[in-house]
């Protein structure tokens, strides 16, 4: 019986074929979907489905506004799968399940990853609807995904977690109707909101967002030596009242931005 919350590399070896076949080789670019960003993408990326049923080893706990699949084809010529849907910390799952989706794209050949996520915004200055390019995170869930994972050398700097070359790219690529901002953000173990008093807090150490998810996958993407996009989609003012259908559905209605500005940036990346 496969255990999805274990799977050996062998598993995720043969996932990687799984979609590499699918997709007619080597991926030049992998992307994971934050809540309510799965329409968006149909606009601008032509792509078929693979479910994660058919992927062994990706951890499945879906959420409401979050898919199990991924998508597979070519946008501006590169080879892209996007994965619809991530599992959490606060589901019950270890720092390394977490980032499977993270491993396996590497392994099918990804030395980019963009991580997108909804985000509560710190920040006074932002407003619903903003994206968020991640400069930097503070890593607050507890977690490290290198913790135990039999590496030689798990020491990763984090220095250029998020890639200098790459956020120049999407500098350059943004329009004002993008409503860019670039800040840190704080990712938290979840899943309760924040309260007014933590919201605080965290202003106080630097950060400008925050959410629950991200942080884990921007170290095992370091470590696997891939380069790292991050966005963050402004759904809420963090330490104010809010739900998760109201987050889900700003993402909704925000991800077509989004969409637009992944368009403009990775007809760019080289």
């Amino acid at each position: 019986m496969i255990d999805r919350r274990s799977p050996s590399e062998k598993l995720l070896t043969r996932d990687a074929s799984t979609l590499t076949d699918a997709g007619g080789g080597a991926f030049d670019l992998a992307i994971v979907l934050g809540s309510g960003l799965f329409d968006a993408l149909a606009d601008v990326f032509s792509f078929r489905t693979i479910p994660y049923d058919l992927l062994l080893g990706m951890p499945i706990a879906p959420i409401a506004g979050q898919g199990h699949e991924a998508l597979i084809g070519t946008w501006h010529g590169k080879r892209v799968v996007a994965f619809s849907g991530r599992v959490h910390l606060y589901q019950g799952f270890s720092a390394q399940q977490i980032t499977v989706a993270v491993r396996l794209a590497h392994a099918a050949g990804a030395n980019t990853i963009i991580l997108t996520n909804a985000a509560g915004a710190l920040n006074s200055t932002y407003n619903v609807g903003d994206l968020m390019m991640i400069s930097d995170h503070l890593n607050l869930t507890g977690a490290n995904p290198l913790v135990a994972a039999g590496s030689d050398n798990p020491f990763i700097s984090m220095h250029d977690a998020y890639s200098f070359r790459l956020r120049e790219i999407v500098r350059a690529a943004a329009k004002p109707e993008h409503r860019l901002r670039e800040g840190v953000y704080a990712g938290l173990l979840g899943p309760t909101y924040e309260t007014a008093a933590e919201s605080a807090y965290l202003r106080t150490i630097g950060a400008d967002a925050v959410g629950m998810s991200t942080v884990l996958e921007t170290i095992s993407a370091r470590a696997n030596g891939m380069n790292v996009l991050g966005f963050s989609v402004i759904t809420n003012a963090a330490g104010t009242t809010t739900s998760h259908d109201e987050v889900t559905a700003t993402g909704r209605e925000t991800g077509q931005r989004l969409a637009s500005l992944l368009d403009a940036t990775i007809s760019k990346i080289a």
